[in-house]
This record gives C-alpha cells, sequence and structure tokens, in this order.
C-alpha cells in the first residue's frame, strides 16, 4: 500500500510553474520530492500582530526625521556630529532588520534566527 494517498493540487501561474520545474530538476529531485521537502524543512513565521506594525511605523518615522535632519545640516553646510547620527541610523536599520527577521522572513527549521547583528534586540522581541 501506498505510504502518501492524498493528492493535494497547486495552483501556479507559467512563471511560477517554470520557476518550480528548474528548482525540482536542479535539486535533483522529482516535482513531488522537491515540493515534500520544501514543506516539511521550511516553518513559515505567522502574521505579526498589530503591534509589530506600529512598531515599524514608529521606526520609518525616526528614520525619516534622522534624514531630514541631515539634509538641513547639509544644506546649511553645518557641522554633523558623525559619531552622533552614523550610530543612530544604523540602529535604526539593524532593529528594522530585526524585527523583519523575527516576524516576516522565512526561516529554516532547525535555524537559529540571528543572522543579524543586533541579538538583543531579537530576544527582547521575542
Amino acid at each position: 500500500m501506498r505510504k502518501r494517498n492524498l493528492k493535494v493540487n497547486v495552483f501556479l501561474n507559467p512563471d511560477e510553474k517554470k520557476i518550480f520545474e528548474e528548482k525540482a530538476k536542479k535539486s535533483g529531485l522529482n516535482q513531488s520530492e522537491f515540493f515534500r521537502k520544501i514543506i516539511l524543512d521550511y516553518r513559515l513565521k505567522e502574521q505579526p500582530d498589530e503591534r509589530f506594525y506600529e512598531i515599524l511605523s514608529q521606526l520609518r518615522g525616526m528614520a525619516n526625521n534622522l534624514n531630514q535632519m541631515a539634509r538641513v545640516y547639509n544644506r546649511n553646510q553645518g557641522y554633523v556630529n558623525d559619531y552622533k547620527i552614523v550610530p543612530l541610523f544604523q540602529e535604526v536599520r539593524d532593529l528594522v532588520l530585526s524585527l523583519q527577521e523575527v516576524y516576516i522572513l522565512p526561516q529554516k527549521k532547525g535555524a537559529q534566527v540571528g543572522n543579524n547583528k543586533n541579538l538583543e534586540i531579537q530576544e527582547q522581541i521575542k
């Protein structure tokens, strides 16, 4: 008796079908094996809650404010404290990347979250 006896139909557009076939062929697996490998080895993350989008909106606002400040300084040929502004830009960027990594990006099962430098932020979010 067959080990797998349930059939699943998946609808793809022509471009998706071509990509699916090419990836399955490159992997050396037939399409069924390739599909099973993908769904068994990767874990999708749940859709983020409203808090995530509020934080992301605030971060974007902060980044926009920083960018506006830099423009004013440059336009007025004012002195910009690189040692203050650059780390702040990097901190905002790292926080956005951490939020995306924790809430949005799919992750291979068993892989550790934390390719991003800012691991403390990732731990706080969890």
